[in-house]
Parts: structure tokens; C-alpha cells; sequence
């Protein structure tokens, strides 16, 4: 039996001029909860509202259980691990009792609380974070404290959480600890996230757009299932008005038709003087008038059709995941890629011997820290490594999840330009209109742009083109990207006739590419 934590009402937030959303209005439960939308839809926002870090602009939000709330890529305050977890206090009490050095104090403040230290350590360990709680914040990496801040939040079993993409960052070992805590947090959870392995396991999605909240019940199975149907489902309403707006003009043109023929008989037999000029100048008033609403009527159902067809059209931009097709590979190269006994920088490894052919596609696994990123800026000449042989074949392009190839200062038609000098600007601004990025939205600086909308510029940059590079470096591509535009890269890698060489710790992400051969570092 579900049991409701919170309720808000007709949420509307704006920042200055600019509205966020408004009218929100839902009902949290116990149990796990996605919150989707694209990048830039509002969801960290609307987490911050039920977090009560700020008050909305209007409407009303009622907490029934306590909460507890972690922001993306939060960093937990403390000099050590202890005050990190916010049992500093406790911690120091039973190192005073450990020691021989306890005050009174010290054994009632831990009484009853002999098992915590033990609970701590389990779930430092979960996480892979076997480190003493004595250790020094800043001595963990980012990942590592992403970990830290998650393992605060899950020591609160009694807190609803809000979490805001959790799983970023997390190579897939991180990721499979927190789907764990995640289904077995008995309080519940809101998560934001694009992780389809963790919606697969949510009770039901709420997804945020420009229209408002929507509520999906089931997991990314069902809404996948339920959005594909709705996609359908309009496309097949736009093709209806299509042919409707066709059929009118047809009809409107035929009735046109049909008046001017009445009115070259009248006027002929007003030259011919069979009646009366009283009656004829009576029957041309009546056959004007009635030509003047026929006209407003066409008119009338021409812009019903119109605003029908815009609304649908609009419709169907938010809901159907978009496509980009890779240009054919410049020539045929059976080796794309050969490394012997290759030695990285950094971190400790054996020697790497690697044969990329053509077509072939690769995933790099291991643990953060292993040398993923750096391997693919080694094969791309942007680090050198210690010792060994990197022999690249054709043109090799390297795609991180900061999109570095382009300069977030300049537009998407002038970071285009400057890449494809070869291609005029008329084509280039045709290709980003085929991605939804018309008129001054190609103008604006990438670093105002979304996540999903840097994407659309630096696929553009890569593939489009007469010809497609030989070997592509994908370096986490897909994180901070929304749903849509995790299918708009897998459909558009679908399509890339190079080789590939990716990493990700993104399961279904990594299904979707048809991988053929995998490399696992280990540091």
C-alpha cells in the first residue's frame, strides 16, 4: 500500500522576466519516482522548490515525512569523511572511547548507538569507499565524493529523497551500488534522471514539459511503450490535417470556380437584356454577397486548419526523437587503428596491443580512473603516451562529453563554419534547421545553449559533410544528455559506417551501438 509524502499545487516559478514553468501539480509517494524531461525543462529547479531552497514564485507545497535532498555533483562539507556523513560528533565520542580518553558525555551520547560505527563502515564499503572515516575530504576524487554525498542520503532511512541525476559520473560498478540502495531506500525517492537502467526500475515517471507535468504509470518500459504510441498517434493526426488542408483548398478552389462561372452568365445576359436591369443588378448583390462568405468561411476553415496543424506540428517536436544521418566514410580502410605495446601516462597498467578493422565497434570498460579517457586522447594525439606504437589510419575524430572540438564563446553556425569551411553557410544553417535549431537559436553561444543542443552542433561538426571520419572517439558522450538526445546520438551512430571506440557506462546506451569487441582496463 502506497502512502502519500508530499503534495504541491499550481507551482509556478520565474527567474526576473523569465517563466520556468507554471501550474505544476502532483502527489509524491512512497516507493521510487522518475522525473524526466529535456535539459533545460526545469527539473533541477522544481527538486530545489520541493527542497524548500527557495520559496516558488507561486503556489504550494506540503511535506508529510521528513526529506532529504542531493544536488548534481554535490560536495559534502567536513574535514573528514565522519563530518562529511554528518556524524562527526558521534564518531569523535567513541575515537575518545577507543583511546582510554572518554569523558561521561562521551558514553551517553553513544548509548544505544554502539552498532553506528559498523553501519558507517558498511556503507563506505557498499560504496567503495574503503577508506578510514578519518580520511580527508579532500582527499577523495570527484567521483568519489559524488559516492560520499549518496551514502549521506541513504543513512537517512527514514528521509524521502530528491536526488538530481545521481548517476552521473559513476562508472558502472558506482551505478549498480546505487540502483541497489536505491530499490532498497525504504522511505522512497524523486530522481531526476536520464539513467534508463535505473527508470527501468521506478514505480511510475513524471516527466516535466513546456506543456506542464505529465504522469506515466510504470517504468521506462511502459512510458517508452506509451510515448511511442502518442508519437504514432500524432503523426497519423498530422497527416489527417495535411490532407484535410489539401482538401479544402481543392474545395475552396472548385467553389471559386463555380462563382465566376455564375457570374460570366449573368453578366451575359445583362448584355443581352433578356430581364430587367433592376433584377439583374438585385441578383449580382445577392451573387456578391454570397461569394463574400464563401470567401470568409474558406478563410475561416483555412486558419482553424492552420492553427490545427502548427499545434500538431509543435506536438510532435516535443515528443518524437529527432534524426541525423552520418555522411559515407571517404574510402575504405581495412585498419583504422593499431597499437603495440602502448603505455599510458598516469596510471599503472600492462602494455596495450589493440587492432581496430574497419567498422568495428569497441567498448572501453573499467573502473573510474583506469584510463579510459586517457587511451582515446592518446589514439586522438592529444596526450603522448610513455612508450609503445599508436598508428591511426584515416581521419580520427575525438568527441568527449564536454564537446572540447567546439568553443562554447561561439555560435553553432560559426563553430560550424570554422570547422567545414568548404560547406556555405546556407547549407549549414539548413542542417541545423533539420535539427530544430532555426533563426537565432544558430546564433546564439553553444555555452547558452542546452546539453542536448551542444550535441546536435558537435554531431553536425563530426558527420556532417561529403565524408565521415574513419575512426571515431567517444568519450562519455552521452552523460548530462536527456532522453531525446541519447536517442538522437545511438540513431545517429546507428548510421556510422567508421570504427568506434567508446566509453560509457551506460548499459542500454552501449546495447544500442551493436557493439562488437570490448577492451577493459584495469589500474
Amino acid at each position: 500500500m502506497t502512502h502519500v509524502v508530499c503534495q504541491f499545487s499550481q507551482l509556478t516559478q520565474q527567474f526576473d522576466t523569465k517563466t520556468v514553468f507554471s501550474g505544476l501539480s502532483s502527489t509524491l509517494t512512497d516507493g521510487l519516482t522518475g522525473l524526466v524531461g529535456r535539459n533545460g525543462q526545469g527539473k533541477s529547479v522544481l527538486l530545489a522548490l520541493l527542497a524548500q531552497d527557495f520559496p516558488p514564485t507561486s503556489g504550494s507545497i506540503r511535506w508529510l515525512v521528513p526529506f532529504y535532498w542531493v544536488r548534481q555533483l554535490q560536495r559534502l562539507q567536513g574535514l573528514n569523511l565522519a563530518d562529511a556523513l554528518g556524524v562527526g560528533a558521534l564518531y569523535d565520542s567513541f575515537e575518545r572511547i577507543q583511546s582510554g580518553e572518554a569523558s561521561a558525555d562521551d558514553f551517553a551520547q553513544v548509548e544505544d548507538r554502539w552498532h553506528l560505527p559498523a553501519l558507517w563502515e558498511q556503507e563506505l564499503h557498499e560504496a567503495g569507499l574503503d577508506l578510514p572515516l578519518s580520511t580527508p575530504v579532500q582527499h577523495l576524487s570527484g567521483g568519489e565524493q559524488t559516492r560520499l554525498a549518496l551514502c549521506r542520503a541513504f543513512l537517512q532511512l527514514d528521509h524521502y529523497l530528491l536526488l538530481d541525476e545521481p548517476s552521473n559520473h559513476l562508472d558502472t560498478a558506482g551505478r549498480q551500488w546505487l540502483l541497489a540502495k536505491l530499490t532498497q531506500h525504504p522511505a522512497g525517492a524523486l530522481v531526476a534522471t536520464h539513467d534508463r537502467e535505473l527508470l527501468q526500475q521506478v514505480e511510475r515517471i513524471l516527466e516535466l514539459d513546456q506543456h506542464g507535468l505529465n504522469e506515466y504509470g510504470g517504468n521506462y518500459a511502459i512510458y517508452h511503450t506509451i510515448r511511442d504510441a502518442q508519437v504514432a498517434a500524432t503523426e497519423q493526426q498530422l497527416a489527417t490535417l495535411k490532407r484535410n488542408r489539401q482538401q479544402q483548398k481543392l474545395e475552396q478552389q472548385a467553389a471559386l470556380e463555380k462563382s465566376a462561372h455564375r457570374r460570366k452568365q449573368g453578366e451575359r445576359q445583362r448584355h443581352s437584356g433578356s430581364q430587367s436591369k433592376l433584377l439583374m443588378d438585385a441578383q449580382q448583390d445577392r451573387s456578391e454577397n454570397t461569394l463574400s462568405k464563401l470567401k470568409q468561411q474558406h478563410q475561416q476553415r483555412a486558419e482553424q486548419l492552420a492553427t490545427e496543424l502548427g499545434a500538431t506540428q509543435t506536438r510532435l517536436e516535443i515528443i518524437k526523437p529527432q534524426t541525423l544521418r552520418s555522411a559515407p566514410e571517404a574510402a575504405h580502410h581495412s585498419l583504422c587503428l593499431h597499437l603495440s605495446e602502448l603505455v599510458l601516462p598516469y596510471v599503472h597498467h600492462a602494455p596495450l596491443t589493440l587492432t581496430v578493422q574497419q567498422g568495428e565497434r569497441w567498448h572501453i570498460q573499467g573502473r573510474n580512473g583506469s584510463g579510459k579517457s586517457t587511451l582515446l586522447r592518446v589514439i586522438a594525439g592529444l596526450e603522448q603516451p610513455i612508450s609503445g606504437v599508436c598508428e591511426v589510419h584515416g581521419r580520427c575524430v575525438y568527441l568527449d562529453q564536454h564537446f572540447s572540438l567546439l568553443d562554447e564563446n561561439a555560435s553553432a553556425l560559426t563553430n560550424l563554419q570554422r570547422l567545414h569551411p568548404d560547406i556555405s553557410e546556407t547549407l549549414l544553417r539548413t542542417e541545423l534547421a533539420g535539427l530544430r535549431m532555426r533563426g537565432d537559436k544558430a546564433l546564439q553561444p553553444l555555452k547558452e545553449l542546452s546539453g542536448g543542443e551542444r550535441l546536435k552542433v558537435a554531431l553536425l561538426a563530426v558527420l556532417v559533410g561529403e565524408n565521415a571520419p574513419t575512426l571515431l572517439l567517444l568519450d562519455e558522450p552521452d552523460n548530462h544528455l536527456d532522453l531525446d538526445s541519447r536517442l538522437l546520438l545511438e540513431q545517429t551512430l546507428a548510421d556510422y559506417p567508421g570504427a568506434l571506440l567508446v566509453v560509457s557506462h551506460d548499459p542500454a546506451f552501449i546495447a544500442a551501438l551493436n557493439i562488437s569487441a570490448s577492451l577493459t582496463l584495469t589500474a
